[in-house]
């Protein structure tokens, strides 16, 4: 009878091997992410609120900016006209 070990996937998450693979992981995704806000500064803000994260098992991207969802997404301005979101989160996720 096979036998799994008690938190085998705490154990695996902390080998190094596998904590470097994920750190590499997430800068790649990160510079996507900063490499599309980069292209749509106009204040400043948003590429401010732009954080790295990082845990001994785990790393997050995150976009603080109050106006995210419209930015990333689209909205509709003032004058009607929809404005195209830039799609940073989604160039983090390929």
């Amino acid at each position: 009878m096979a036998v799994v070990s008690h938190n085998l996937d705490a154990r695996i998450a902390h080998l190094p091997s596998v904590r470097t693979v994920v750190r590499a992981e997430l800068e790649a995704r990160a510079a996507r992410v900063q490499a599309v806000v980069d292209r749509h500064v106009r204040t400043g803000r948003l590429r401010a609120s732009l954080r790295v994260e990082t845990s001994a098992t785990d790393s997050t991207v995150s976009i603080s900016h109050p106006e995210i969802l419209a930015i990333n997404y689209g909205h509709t301005a003032a004058n009607g006209r929809f404005v195209e979101g830039i799609h940073a989160i989604e160039a983090g996720q390929e």
